[in-house]
């Protein structure tokens, strides 16, 4: 019978969230936790679409109403209307990146479909193809996506963005060094919270605009650091970047204790990653100090990741 399985990773903003917004640039790495879908042909026309973290189950072909599933009917149809409907199918998504973190779950789920349903249907499946097809499903997910969770999780690698432009960076990261992710498990609305981040710089232009443009600043200096491998100094640009992040107030008490409690045991660098106010907070560690942070951070209650970057994207396996 046939099955094909495709994965996608996630993602962790390293430099830049919100500050995007006024056009200044941000870094942005895939990591390696990954989303997964694994397609199997059925005996009869049905095409179904299980979510083993969510344990709910859709028929793609019918009408109803299941939020969860609009991004992926939209990539079904979008394949069918281009390449034909699909024999009988069911797809199974797996994720290992934690929903709604700002990891780009929704994005790595939807390239790792996307893929998949290709390969299923005998398309060798070409990356700008799949990044494009992703991409609609994105924006039914964020209604305007930059585009960057999608194109990470196709290309893997390091990203660097600024509005409208996304150019793919050519830099080994070491084995020496980790990316510890710690999860708060608080939800919130990213929309919202950009919305009131704004608010606040039109409140105060003349100073925001010397925060926005010390962001910039950093994520360029973090960018020579990395093709210079100084990772000591790129840790001390975190700690700036975090700096900033407080100043527009995205921090809440759980992210401060949380990036003060990695910098005592020892990590170069801590800052928020993402919208903020929740979410996921990350910190710059060598290799070897990972377990036994990871194993503070979960006494503390936390779920904690030892991650490193990866350079590989989509892919069958």
């Amino acid at each position: 019978m046939n099955k094909i399985c495709s994965q996608a990773p996630g993602k962790i903003i390293l430099f830049g969230e919100h500050f995007v917004v006024k056009g200044c640039p941000a870094l942005v790495t895939a990591v390696n936790l990954y989303a997964k879908t694994c397609i199997e042909e059925r005996i009869d026309s049905k095409h179904y679409l299980y979510s083993k973290q969510l344990n709910k189950r859709v028929d793609l072909d019918s009408d109803q109403t299941d939020e969860w599933a609009t991004s992926f009917r939209t990539i079904y149809r979008i394949i069918s209307e281009q390449y034909g409907k699909p024999e009988g199918f069911n797809a199974i998504l797996d994720s290992e990146i934690p929903m709604a973190a700002g990891m780009g779950s929704s994005a790595a789920t939807a390239v790792s479909f996307t893929h998949a349903l290709l390969s299923f249907i005998g398309y060798k499946p070409n990356k700008e193809r799949v990044n494009k097809i992703a991409f609609e499903a994105e924006k039914i997910v964020h209604v305007k996506p930059s585009g960057v969770d999608n194109t990470i999780a196709v290309y893997g690698g390091l990203i660097y963005y600024k509005k409208g432009e996304i150019k793919q960076l050519n830099i080994e990261w070491p084995e020496k060094y980790s990316l510890i992710v710690v999860n708060t498990g608080i939800k919130r609305n990213t929309g919202l919270v950009v919305k009131e981040v704004l608010e606040g710089y039109n409140r105060n232009p003349e100073i925001m605009e010397k925060i926005y443009e010390a962001a910039s600043l950093i994520t360029e200096k973090a960018l020579e650091h990395l093709m210079n491998k100084n990772y000591e100094r790129l840790g001390e640009l975190i700690n700036i970047n975090h700096g900033l992040l407080v100043a527009i107030g995205v921090s809440i008490l759980e992210t401060e204790l949380l990036v003060h409690k990695l910098l005592s045991l020892g990590a170069l660098g801590a800052k928020i990653s993402g919208a903020g106010r929740g979410g996921i907070v990350y910190g710059l560690v060598k290799r070897e100090q990972v377990g036994e942070m990871i194993r503070t951070i979960k006494d503390m209650g936390y779920n904690a990741y030892g991650l490193q970057p990866v350079k590989e994207g989509v892919r069958e396996i």
